[in-house]
C-alpha cells in the first residue's frame, strides 16, 4: 500500500474540504494517508519515506510545499498530486488537472509523470524559484492594490473579476519603464508596460500570457507590452471580464537565459512580490529543466 501525505491549506478559495472527506477520499482508492494543515505547524517536516504528496489549494500552498521539498532534497524523489482548490490555480491548469476531487483522483494512474521546469532568479548573490512566471511592471503593481482590498467574502470568481478590473484600471495609468534585455544572447531592449518571464500558460488572476507555453518543455517564454501597444492590452482585458473570447495581444519568444536591468524597483516572482530601495533591478533568470514531478489524472490534457 502507497503512502500519500495529504497537505492542506483549509482557507484556499471557497470550496469545502474537510480533513475526513480528504482521508476518506484517499483511502477509498486504496492509499495510506497521513494528513497535515497549513494552518498548523509542523506540516514543512515531510516524510522522505512518503510515495507521494497530495497539495490541496491554491498556487501559493503548492508553491510552499516545493519549497519544503526543495529544502530537504525530496523533490527528485517524491511525485506530487494536486487537488486545486484556490483562486487561481494557475499550475493546475498548466498540468490539465480540473474537475472535482474525487474524479481527480479515481484518475490518478501509477507512472503517469508530468516533469515540471523550474525557474531560477539569480539577483545581488542570491537565488530564488518561481514555477509561474518572475516579471516587471503591471503585475508588481497588481500585487500591492490586491493587498490593499478585503475580497475575503468573495467568491473564487468574484476575486478573479476584482484582479481583472483592477488591472485594467492600472494599465490606464501605468508608466513604461526601459529595460536592458537579452534573451539567450540577442538584445530585446525597450520600454515596457509588462515584461514576464513565463513557465505556464497563466498567470495572476488566470490571464493567459504565453497560450503555448508548457512547463515540461525547457524553455521560457518572455512575453511583453510595449507603450504603444497600451490600448490593445485595454481591450483583451475588458474582453476578459466582459467573458468574452480574445486573443491575448503579447509578444513572445522562447529562450532558456535572460539577463536584464529594469529601471524601476519592483519584480514579483509568482505572487511575492519583491522591492528595491531603489532601481535598477539587476538580474539573471534560467531554466532549470524537470526539477519537479507531478502526477496526473489519465485524463489530464498534458500540453
Amino acid at each position: 500500500m502507497q503512502t500519500a501525505l495529504i497537505i492542506h491549506n483549509p482557507g484556499a478559495g471557497d470550496q469545502e474540504h474537510s480533513k475526513q472527506g480528504l482521508l476518506q477520499l484517499m483511502q477509498s482508492q486504496g492509499y495510506d494517508c497521513r494528513y497535515f494543515s497549513t494552518k498548523k505547524d509542523g506540516w514543512e517536516k515531510l516524510d522522505a519515506d512518503a510515495d507521494l504528496i497530495v497539495v490541496v489549494g491554491g498556487d501559493g500552498t503548492v508553491g510552499k510545499v516545493i519549497d519544503a521539498l526543495i529544502h530537504q532534497k525530496l523533490h527528485q524523489k517524491i511525485p506530487l498530486a494536486l487537488l486545486p482548490a484556490g483562486t487561481a490555480n494557475n499550475i493546475a491548469s498548466a498540468l490539465g488537472i480540473t474537475g472535482d476531487p474525487e474524479e481527480i483522483v479515481a484518475a490518478w494512474q501509477p507512472g503517469l509523470i508530468k516533469k515540471f521546469d523550474v525557474g531560477l532568479f539569480h539577483h545581488k548573490e542570491q537565488d530564488s524559484i518561481f514555477l509561474e512566471g518572475a516579471g516587471f511592471g503591471l503585475f508588481p503593481k497588481l500585487l500591492i492594490e490586491m493587498k490593499k482590498l478585503d475580497d475575503k467574502q468573495q467568491s473564487a470568481d468574484e476575486s478573479l473579476q476584482t484582479a481583472l478590473q483592477t488591472l485594467h484600471s492600472i494599465v490606464t495609468t501605468a508608466k513604461s519603464r526601459y529595460c536592458k534585455l537579452e534573451l539567450d544572447g540577442e538584445d530585446h531592449s525597450g520600454d515596457y508596460l509588462l515584461l514576464e518571464i513565463m513557465n505556464t500558460r497563466t498567470i495572476g488572476p488566470n490571464l493567459v500570457l504565453a497560450p503555448q507555453a508548457d512547463p515540461g518543455d525547457g524553455h521560457f517564454d518572455a512575453v511583453w507590452i510595449r507603450e504603444d501597444e497600451r490600448n490593445k492590452l485595454l481591450e483583451y482585458l475588458q474582453h476578459r471580464l466582459n467573458r468574452e473570447d480574445a486573443h491575448p495581444p503579447f509578444h513572445s519568444v522562447s529562450c532558456r537565459r535572460i539577463h536584464l536591468e529594469w529601471a524601476g524597483a519592483q519584480w514579483h516572482l509568482d505572487s511575492a512580490l519583491e522591492k528595491l530601495q531603489k532601481p535598477p533591478v539587476t538580474a539573471s533568470i534560467e531554466l532549470v529543466p524537470e526539477m519537479l514531478q507531478f502526477l496526473l489524472p489519465a485524463k489530464a490534457s498534458v500540453i
